[in-house]
């Protein structure tokens, strides 16, 4: 008998944890799959507040307080990573990405990376934080985004 499971979901614990840590508002969430996580809801395939793509985003600069991100871990998202933090830090000046990897770049600030425990040997899965530094904030869209290799 062929069996489906759900790959990942939070547990109660976690979702917890993101509502006491992810704290600015409004927050936007991206790649949201099922989770009601944040102020609205984006996914490009399953039901959420609007249908969109975590690298192209339908919303004016500082339109959120903050952009979070949980995307899917395959290899293949890696590229989009660094899309996603440019077209978060567009849109809010705080993004948050849940996944494996860790983006880093002259013009964007990592202010903390948390990583979750499992027992055993693992991949480490990381929330990391960043913040658009302030003067891009100053520059007209755009500038800033010539600036950070958009």
């Amino acid at each position: 008998m062929t069996r489906y499971r759900a790959a990942f979901a939070w547990s109660r614990g976690i979702d917890e944890w993101l509502r006491h840590t992810v704290t600015e508002a409004p927050l936007l969430h991206v790649c949201s799959g099922s989770s009601r996580f944040g102020d609205v809801t984006a996914d490009l395939y399953e039901p959420a507040d609007l249908r969109a793509s975590w690298v192209n985003m339908p919303f004016e600069r500082d339109s959120f307080g903050a952009v979070f991100a949980d995307p899917p871990w395959g290899a293949t998202y890696k590229k989009e990573v660094a899309e996603f933090v440019r077209e978060a830090l567009r849109i809010a000046p705080v993004a948050y990405l849940m996944s494996p990897w860790i983006y880093c770049a002259e013009w964007v600030d990592v202010t903390d990376v948390w990583w979750r425990e499992h027992p055993g040997v693992n991949a480490p899965i990381l929330l990391s934080r960043y913040e658009r530094m302030a003067q891009l904030a100053l520059l007209p869209d755009e500038v800033a985004l010539s600036q950070v290799g958009a």
